[in-house]
């Protein structure tokens, strides 16, 4: 579960940098949404954790494979693009969606994998979102 609450903060972190440095307006309001929805799933996370007697983790990602999607991000921006912004931040949704979904597939049950399963589909919306998004978005 805290891998979980990295990823999401690893997203969070991720489609914040994005917000700010995109100039569409229409395509910062989508990033900050998203930075919303997963600080959501961080307070989410962290609460299951405590509810299960643990204790939540504290920083952002540690673990090299769930923060390299996002990290794909701060070149994408130096680069520019609004394009490339755009595809980075499907990169990232594309380890978010893993990692949760390497977590749904272990044996949990009850309100954690209610909550899991939850927040994975939110994921592949999201994730469908930049796809499309990406296929449809000219740079400026």
């Amino acid at each position: 579960m805290n891998g979980l609450i990295e990823t999401a903060r690893d997203g969070e972190r991720g489609y914040l940098t994005a917000a700010a440095d995109v100039k569409n307006s229409e395509l910062r309001s989508i990033f900050e949404e998203y930075a919303e929805q997963r600080r959501k799933f961080v307070r989410e996370l962290e609460a299951e954790v405590e509810r299960l007697g643990g204790r939540p983790v504290e920083s952002g990602s540690v673990a090299a494979a769930v923060h390299r999607g996002w990290i794909d991000l701060k070149g994408a921006i130096s680069g520019g693009g609004v394009h490339a912004i755009v595809a980075a931040c499907e990169t990232g949704e594309d380890a978010a969606q893993a990692a949760f979904e390497r977590v749904v597939n272990l044996d949990i049950s009850g309100a954690t994998r209610t909550l899991v399963e939850k927040q994975w589909r939110q994921i592949q919306e999201a994730h469908q979102r930049m796809r499309h998004l990406k296929d449809n978005v000219a740079d400026s």
